[in-house]
């Protein structure tokens, strides 16, 4: 399939957000952005929109797109009620996946040990949602799967916000390990184990993500 002129722009910018050359908070200008990317203004602007409705970027009528700006509370609150929930979700699950559901989260972890050795970042959270929101969707609990479901994207954001991910490329990837640990304890239907091992994954989430990034540039310790 070939990539349109948007997805190239989408993509781009989404890169040089995640990489943090566009900072959290900073307007994106449809005529600077298609001037340093060589592309037309429109494709821009559809670009933009595609990265507002993802809500990696939020608009206003009388000022524009800009990044969004999420503060250290509204992240750590995120990942606490985001662990609690898939810690239920994992628990519950324990007691309906089949061996090819377990068969089909090992070769989605398989995936993301090479999309992480590739470097395709958005392959990569896309394989780790999909492993995620498999298991809550075998929760059998369908409030909680929407809830997953909601907290999953809204977190997504800040990961790919401030996530070292571009450092981590020259290190080790630790969270294929434990999803493999919370499949291994949901295969041996271990609801209890399976759900620690989830809200134990979800905090190194949260500790990953690179603080500094979220301070401002002349923030001092005192």
């Amino acid at each position: 399939m070939n990539t349109s002129s948007e997805d190239l722009a989408y993509n781009k910018i989404k890169a040089a957000i995640s990489k943090g050359y566009i900072k959290k908070g900073n307007k994106l200008k449809e005529v600077a952005l298609a001037k340093s990317l060589g592309m037309s203004r429109a494709t821009i602007k559809g670009a933009i929109k595609r990265l507002v409705f993802e809500g990696l970027a939020e608009s206003s009528p009388h000022k524009g797109a800009s990044v969004v700006d999420p503060s250290i509370e509204e992240i750590k609150q995120s990942f606490k009620v985001r662990a609690q929930l898939e810690k239920m979700a994992a628990e519950l699950a324990s007691k309906f996946l089949t061996p090819g559901d377990i068969d089909k989260l090992k070769q989605l972890i398989q995936q993301e040990r090479d999309v992480f050795s590739d470097r395709k970042l958005d392959q990569y959270y896309e394989i780790n949602n999909t492993i995620h929101l498999k298991i809550a969707e075998k929760s059998g609990n369908n409030v909680l799967f929407h809830y997953v479901k909601e907290l999953l994207q809204k977190t997504t954001i800040f990961l790919i916000l401030f996530d070292p991910f571009y450092q981590l490329l020259d290190g080790d990837d630790t969270s294929p390990d434990e999803h493999e640990k919370i499949v291994q304890w949901l295969k041996q239907k271990e609801g209890k184990k399976a759900g620690l091992a989830m809200e134990k994954h979800l905090e190194s989430a949260r500790n990953g993500i690179d603080i500094q990034r979220l301070l401002p540039d002349d923030y001092l310790t005192v």
